[in-house]
């Protein structure tokens, strides 16, 4: 039977039919996202960002077919905050996580969550620390591999158990001794992504290195492992590469801080610590490999940073951010600088450098806009888009920064807070009601203090932070 259609009706059919393959491209997908989060890895402990010791090939390569950026940093300078910083797009004092422990507020919708809704197959393996087992998957994850409110493991080795139990990690019972959970998780990582390759996906890797674990099993009090645990295969590489370097320790020199002193590590030279990087970095690698293998590398975009600095005070120091200052728990530049590179094929210039000043904040804007999405400005309010300067553009400076930390940290910190608008940084311990002011591109050692010689510029700042919408609450925590 043949149907004849009227030119009335043609027209009509050809509006519909014009409308429904706009309504499916409009729900379509976009890029595939991998996303790679570090715990305590400093802005210098890359080779691509400096390192004259530490060992990362496969994370220079993702460097050199796209964008490094030389001025990004964390939302805050321990774990649980920032990475609750970087889901939300909220500033940690704005969402009241300010200590050590993490936590996704409710009435926050994270970005992870957003693509899941938009079709995107969604994994997240690793260090969660923002709630328990059950909140990875209620805020958008499909699989969860170990994600809890654990902050280290106990041991990086099967069966990744130790003191306290509570740090012990559940979910990788199907190993066998002599694994290493880096490499483990790695394994589930590229199951998912075999059985997904087809799919739009998003692949949430949050690595618990280079953490400290917590107590192995069979640790002794004073065993090094109580602060680095590398794969036992490159210690031995490091430690004679070690041998054949100027200056084999650490070294440590007195920084004035807060009324007191404090010691700051001047070199990396843990080799454990290489260790742990070099294992995140044959991770990375595995991953990448497995992307081209299933031949979709040209259609995923490949994030990688840290939540913040690495260790370098004290006695537990186990590298270096010179010429930064200090490091993990520290408002100070190597406590909140971290690496940041971003590779969106076809988009992003390979090899390229971008002095565009981000923070973490602006993850969830930015991953929405790669993919095609609208923004939501009600959730990520403390971040923008990076995509202009993903594009070879800039984005200008014009907003403040703002940092708050009001607890003591082991490390040496003490409560305080801070702000940076334009070139200039302002650190305030109310306890003592010290101040410190540093033109932070001019002098990236923080070792010029502006207060005296310029009281205006420090009353400016201040009264910027004092207008800071979360700041009545924040004085209350001290």
């Amino acid at each position: 039977m043949i149907v004849r259609f009227a030119a009335k009706e043609k027209k009509l059919m050809l509006v519909m039919c014009s409308m429904a393959l706009a309504a499916v491209a409009c729900a379509s997908p976009g890029p595939n996202v991998v996303f790679f989060l570090v715990d305590d890895l400093g802005i210098k402990d890359l080779a691509c960002y400096g390192s004259d010791f530490h060992e990362s090939p496969n994370i220079d390569r993702l460097a050199g077919e796209g964008m490094r950026f030389t001025n990004a940093y964390a939302s805050h300078p321990v774990c649980g905050p920032s990475r609750a910083a970087i889901v939300t797009g909220r500033f940690p004092a704005r969402l009241g996580v300010t200590g050590v422990g993490g936590d996704i507020p409710k009435g926050n919708t994270i970005w992870p969550k957003v693509l899941k809704e938009a079709g995107y197959a969604t994994w997240f393996g690793g260090k969660w620390h923002l709630g328990n087992a059950d909140s990875v998957t209620a805020n958008g994850f499909d699989y969860n591999v170990t994600g809890c409110s654990r902050g280290q493991p106990a041991d990086y080795y099967f069966p990744y158990e130790g003191t306290p139990a509570s740090q012990n990690v559940r979910g990788l019972e199907d190993g066998k001794p002599g694994d290493y959970l880096t490499d483990a998780l790695t394994d589930k990582a590229l199951a998912f992504l075999d059985g997904h390759g087809e799919d739009p996906f998003l692949l949430y890797f949050s690595y618990y290195n280079v953490h400290k674990p917590a107590n192995p099993l069979g640790y002794k009090k004073g065993d090094p492992t109580r602060y680095v645990q590398g794969k036992k295969e490159y210690n031995a590489y490091f430690e004679k590469k070690l041998a054949t370097m100027d200056g084999a320790d650490r070294g440590f020199r007195e920084e004035a801080y807060s009324g007191g002193t404090l010691q700051m590590a001047t070199r990396q030279r843990e080799p454990e610590f290489a260790s742990q990087i070099k294992a995140v970095d044959d991770s990375v690698g595995r991953v990448l490999a497995k992307l081209d293998e299933l031949g979709v590398a040209d259609n995923t975009i490949v994030i990688f940073t840290s939540d913040q600095g690495s260790m370098a005070t004290s006695g537990k120091a186990v590298s270096s951010a010179l010429p930064y200052r200090f490091g993990k728990g520290f408002l100070y530049e190597g406590g909140i600088r971290v690496p940041f590179i971003v590779k969106w094929p076809g988009v992003t210039q390979p090899g390229s450098l971008s002095e565009t000043v981000t923070v973490n904040t602006d993850l969830y804007p930015t991953v929405l806009d790669m993919v095609g999405m609208e923004l939501s400005k009600n959730q990520h309010i403390d971040g923008v888009s990076m995509v202009p300067s993903l594009k070879g553009g800039t984005v200008p400076f014009n907003r403040t920064l703002y940092w708050a930390y009001p607890k003591n940290h082991n490390l040496g910190h003490k409560a305080s807070v801070g702000l940076r608008q334009g070139d200039h940084k302002l650190i305030y311990w109310p306890a003592t009601g010290k101040s410190v002011v540093y033109n932070v591109e001019a002098d990236l050692a923080e070792l010029n203090d502006l207060n005296q010689s310029h009281p205006e510029l420090t009353e400016r700042l201040f009264s910027k932070l004092k207008g800071w919408e979360p700041m009545e609450k924040i004085v209350s925590e001290f």
